[in-house]
């Protein structure tokens, strides 16, 4: 489920990539940084992190974050950070670039407990009205 997870967040990133590029030309370590920021924030936004609460706790749980904008950003310095270290052995222009960079954060928030704290953090039962 992790691998899967992985590819569909490659997929998204390299998406985000493509459509900031046809918008913007800009310095890579800015370009990480709003690719990650925009990742998370409309990853909230879309509903994608109440369908990781579902899969992982129930479906009477979903997402309610106060600190979105400090996750995004936290988020955005994470792509700086991967994406540097990344471009020491890839082509950053390339757009594989993007999809392994995706690809290996998620990998790496999963293996380091991140998106556990994501879980327990963010995912709260659903009240009904």
């Amino acid at each position: 489920m992790i691998i899967l997870e992985a590819f569909l967040i490659g997929f998204y990133v390299l998406l985000l990539v493509f459509l900031f590029r046809l918008i913007i030309k800009t310095d890579l370590y800015i370009e990480l940084f709003i690719i990650g920021f925009l990742k998370h924030f409309f990853s909230y936004y879309a509903g994608f992190q109440s369908y990781y609460c579902k899969i992982y706790k129930n479906n009477n749980y979903e997402v309610k974050s106060s600190n979105i904008i400090i996750e995004s950003l936290l988020e955005g310095l994470a792509f700086i950070y991967f994406g540097y270290l990344l471009k020491l052995i890839l082509n950053p222009n390339n757009y594989s670039f993007a999809f392994i960079l995706g690809f290996i954060i998620h990998i790496i928030s999963e293996f380091y407990g991140i998106h556990k704290l994501f879980l327990i953090y963010n995912c709260h039962l659903r009240l009904n009205n």
